[in-house]
């Protein structure tokens, strides 16, 4: 009988732990049959990956230390779907720290954190200031599909940062954050003292913004050290306002280089906005945007891109989608309508560009 109550006791203290933390696994797999064309340089169609979410495989853990105090982690590795593939990572937010694709990375966010009354500071790869307002302000969501205008002029730190420290206040965790809500981050290049590129890698950025029922605004900035570069600022404006018949949003955002790079054609600047809106239909809804980018490079290049398209909600988790993008490029600028491995052909200089998604994205 003693033992019996021994054993339950035992068992009973064991049911609390596990009831004070937990593990959970999610993710997202997303994959599209696509047709894009570049003016002067043919057509392609295949399969791609992240037509609407990006694609990964997280785990989740979170344990309650009592007095509002909690620690948690997140490991989150991308995936191309398509073929099964990796995603790539940086270790040191310098071009020679990237990291072939292949093997699974939790190159999208890899921090452990604690979090209170007072907020939360996490340690490790984790999302930049200046990245959630191109996120979090585009019908499209920036990096994922052909609805978005290619980033120019990125650097290793434009979405995320390796070996960072960041702060964010109460309340504004995740994207969607009400009230006066704040971030800053601190990543380091960690490089060794006493060298003309001892900084490179080293990033710091702030975010700033407002959110009360169906408005939010928010301000971004960030800076990343780079010798070669005289550095490279990435700011950016971003606002939204749901009406019900339609989410309106729009962003303006600069990237620049103290110095000419191949990447802007030799110039140090490019400038961007976009405007654009999610307009419920049916089961789903319809995102719709109008982007441009210039840059000040000696031709002027510029570019604009019209994309729509529509995502029809199965279900909660999952979705079938469509987008049909066009991009026009003047003065030289060649973009095609996608970057990366899902790149179409690239046009030739000055000319037009078009693009067709077909997919499905599935979330567990």
């Amino acid at each position: 009988m003693k033992k019996s109550l021994i054993a339950a006791a035992a068992l009973s203290v064991v049911g609390i732990a596990s009831a004070q933390s937990s593990v959970t696994l999610y993710g997202v797999l997303d994959a599209a049959i696509s047709h894009y064309r570049g003016e002067g340089a043919g057509s392609r169609t295949f399969m791609t990956t992240s037509g609407f979410n990006n694609s990964r495989i997280g785990f989740l853990g979170s344990e309650d230390l009592g007095g509002g105090m909690r620690a948690s982690f997140v490991l989150e590795a991308g995936i191309d779907n398509d073929t099964g593939a990796g995603q790539s990572t940086n270790t040191n937010n310098q071009p020679s720290g990237g990291t072939p694709a292949g093997g699974l990375t939790f190159n999208r966010r890899s921090t452990v954190s604690l979090s209170g009354p007072f907020g939360e500071v996490r340690l490790g790869r984790d999302y930049t200031p200046s990245f959630w307002n191109l996120l979090q302000y585009d019908p499209f969501k920036v990096g994922v599909g052909i609805g978005t205008m290619p980033v120019q002029g990125s650097t290793s730190t434009v979405f995320r940062a390796s070996n960072s420290v960041g702060y964010f206040t109460p309340g504004c965790a995740v994207a969607a954050c009400k009230g006066l809500y704040g971030q800053v981050m601190y990543a380091m290049g960690e490089n060794p003292s006493g060298t003309a590129t001892s900084s490179d890698g080293r990033y710091v950025g702030a975010r700033i913004g407002y959110g009360s029922g169906p408005f939010d605004i928010a301000f971004g900035t960030g800076v990343t050290k780079n010798a070669a570069a005289n550095d490279f600022t990435q700011t950016n404006l971003g606002a939204a306002y749901d009406f019900g018949v339609a989410q309106v949003m729009g962003q303006w955002g600069i990237h620049k280089t103290g110095l000419p790079i191949a990447a802007l054609a030799r110039g140090t600047k490019a400038t961007h906005y976009t405007l654009g809106a999610r307009i419920p239909l049916g089961s789903g809804y319809i995102p719709v945007s109008y982007s441009h980018v210039s840059r000040n490079d000696a031709n002027k290049g510029a570019a604009h891109k019209v994309a729509i398209g529509y995502v029809y909600n199965l279900s909660k988790r999952t979705a079938l989608y469509t987008t049909y993008t066009s991009i026009s490029n003047k003065n030289g600028m060649a973009l095609g309508v996608n970057s990366g491995l899902n790149a179409g052909p690239a046009p030739i200089a000055s000319g037009n560009a078009s693009g067709l998604d077909f997919g499905m994205r599935h979330s567990f």
